[in-house]
């Protein structure tokens, strides 16, 4: 009984432990672009300026990032109803006006590189912010079960 309650609690001491060693890193992951996310929360670009004001480098790199993205809105969301209005004018029945759509598809063409550049910007600010916040001095622990000398049991490493 005595060997069943110090484990429990040495399992209760680490779970604890390990719950004050969470970090506020931001992911970075491809997913129809690039999604970044924080305690399990996708980031707007405003966020995320928000979030790395507290490092000044990061925060440059993210205002940078922030101007692209909403440069290449602008022409993207133009170029898409340049090109969506002639469509939907063709689906109806009348007759399109194409050279609205050529203009919508350059204007689309050109927030490509915005995209591109906001990407980039952003994927350096919020490695500039990961690298700078402080590690914990708690070290995570990895809790393993498996066979030992004396038959099944639980191990701790830290």
């Amino acid at each position: 009984m005595k060997k069943v309650f110090t484990t429990g609690l040495f399992l209760l001491l680490t779970y604890f432990l390990y719950g004050q060693s969470i970090s506020d890193t931001i992911e970075v992951k491809k997913a129809m672009g690039v999604v970044f996310i924080q305690n399990g929360q996708k980031l707007t670009p405003r966020k995320l300026l928000e979030i790395t004001s507290t490092k000044p480098e990061a925060y440059k790199e993210m205002k940078i990032a922030k101007g692209n993205y909403d440069a290449g809105s602008v022409f993207g969301f133009a170029g898409g109803f340049l090109v969506g209005w002639p469509l939907g004018t063709a689906v109806a029945g009348g007759e399109p006006n194409w050279t609205l759509a050529a203009v919508g598809a350059g204007l689309i063409v050109i927030s490509i590189p915005f995209s591109t550049s906001y990407s980039k910007h952003a994927k350096k600010a919020v490695a500039l912010y990961n690298n700078g916040l402080k590690q914990s001095g708690l070290n995570t622990p990895e809790v393993r079960l498996g066979l030992t000398y004396n038959g099944i049991g639980i191990r701790v490493n830290f």
